[in-house]
């Protein structure tokens, strides 16, 4: 039996890549993440697995040597369109943390690259930052693709347009992993996803529209204003969750995102689950690209 990709995490957050790649049949061996709620969270559901708790203090040897993958979501927050005339790109000191997790894999080389980031990355500094990221990426030997995915085609009743990066070791296996032979199944209306590319367990569970999104600033902000819309909606998707925590989500019970409903409880209650949702990635989009990958993955020796 082929031996499972192993799995180092960066960014980690609450575990959103780490579940997905775990249920793509492969194991976590690593983590990093700062944030000590997030910490929490990762304690809680990866006991046993090694947690680094700042990036600017890892060692190189702290990375188990088989990891094959890499993975993770460098912080966003210098690349936003949300931060418009704020946008430092990867000059920032946070969206810079990039090139922290280059030093590592200049000299380990893990075989595939999976990254994760806001689609302001595309055009901060016209360009300028994501040429920088290909650049180096291809100057250590990876065949780099990338693609903007949006959750909701996955299952999700949430929009979350990300751009996801994959690169492969000295070949274009990444190329693989992210595009499909011939056309794009389209989603059959608003709000349902493709579920020809979602996992099983979500088909059933997400058809219905019980989720209702609400917030604030809603005076002012047509809902049509794209993902920084305000307001109401109950179209059976909701808006991007926001990362600063200061948007209201109410769901029922049963909600896919389980977050509690809004009304008689204290703003700061839930105010680090919405920041930590709000960074985390969309696990159904991890769940399909690492499934592609562990496919890809057999073909390695063949063409390298």
């Amino acid at each position: 039996m082929r031996k499972k990709i192993r799995v180092a995490s960066f960014f980690s957050g609450i575990g959103g890549f780490d579940l997905g790649m775990e249920r793509a049949g492969m194991k976590v061996v690593f983590q990093s993440e700062i944030n000590k709620f997030c910490q929490k969270v990762l304690d809680k559901h990866w006991r046993n697995v090694y947690l680094n708790k700042d990036i600017n203090k890892l060692r190189l040897e702290d990375i188990p040597e088989e990891a094959q993958l890499w993975c993770g979501g460098f912080p966003c927050q210098d690349l936003s369109l949300a931060n418009q005339g704020k946008r430092k790109g990867l000059g920032g000191d946070r969206s810079g943390l990039f090139f922290k997790l280059a030093k590592f894999i200049k000299p380990r080389l893990p075989r595939w690259l999976v990254i994760e980031n806001v689609p302001g990355l595309i055009n901060s500094h016209n360009g300028q930052d994501f040429k920088v990221l290909l650049q180096t990426l291809d100057e250590f030997g990876y065949g780099v693709s990338w693609r903007i995915l949006d959750a909701k085609y996955f299952g999700t009743p949430q929009r979350r347009r990300r751009v996801y990066i994959v690169a492969s070791l000295g070949n274009l296996l990444s190329a693989e992993v992210l595009f499909e032979p011939g056309a794009t199944t389209v989603a059959p209306r608003q709000g349902l996803g493709t579920w020809e590319i979602s996992p099983p367990r979500f088909r059933e569970g997400n058809k219905e529209s019980n989720i209702y999104s609400i917030q604030h600033a809603g005076i002012g902000r047509k809902h049509t204003a794209g993902p920084q819309a305000k307001g109401y909606r109950n179209d059976g998707e909701t808006y991007t969750l926001d990362s600063r925590g200061n948007s209201d989500a109410v769901c029922k019970a049963d909600g896919s995102l389980r977050v509690r409903s809004s009304s008689g409880i204290s703003s700061g209650l839930d105010g680090s689950r919405y920041r930590a949702i709000g960074n985390a990635v969309a696990v159904p989009v991890v769940e399909w690209i690492g499934k592609r990958i562990v496919k890809a993955d057999k073909k390695y020796s063949q063409v390298k």
